[in-house]
């Protein structure tokens, strides 16, 4: 993620391609970088008569990751630590991302990329498109009551999950 320069010419010219071609492909987990294909990170500086503060307020574009969301460097963070850490295994494991949005977006398309057994719970008020897109990236979905601020649903709803097979699923 943070030098994807260091990663096999072959493999990333690869990856880079398949962006655009297939982006369901699981070699696009090498497209999970701030940087573009010059090895460049996309940035604006905001300047203080825009922002009113003397602080420099910067703001990174985010659209070029898979998903289209930063969220997916953030799930792919988590579940790739557990794997090396032998804390989960797509061969038995099931992963729950708890989400409003991007989080489980991102949970769907890097669970299942990394062949893992993926739901996603998300209240049934948000988005049709949020729902359609994390099923298009082969995970389930679990809609729980409510909208955007009724997150103890989807928490409640993935300790449930979580009783019913403490041994075998993953929040």
């Amino acid at each position: 993620m943070l030098h994807p320069d260091k990663i096999d010419p072959g493999i990333r010219q690869m990856a880079q391609k398949k962006f655009k071609e297939d982006p369901l492909d699981p070699i696009n987990l090498f497209n999970i970088t701030w940087r573009d294909p010059d090895n460049r990170i996309k940035y604006m500086v905001l300047p203080k008569e825009f922002t009113g503060v003397d602080a420099n307020i910067i703001v990174m574009y985010s659209r070029d990751f898979p998903t289209g969301s930063h969220k997916v460097g953030a799930t792919y963070s988590i579940l790739v630590e557990k794997v090396i850490r032998d804390e989960v295994d797509p061969s038995y494991h099931t992963l729950i991302w708890p989400s409003t949005g991007n989080y489980g977006i991102g949970g769907a398309w890097v669970g299942c990329r990394m062949k893992f057994d993926t739901i996603v719970i998300l209240p049934e008020e948000m988005s049709k498109e949020r729902f359609d897109m994390i099923e298009s990236y082969g995970a389930r979905v679990i809609a729980t009551p409510g909208c955007e601020s009724n997150v103890k649903e989807i928490y409640d709803k993935s300790k449930e999950l979580k009783a019913q097979n403490p041994d075998k699923v993953r929040i």
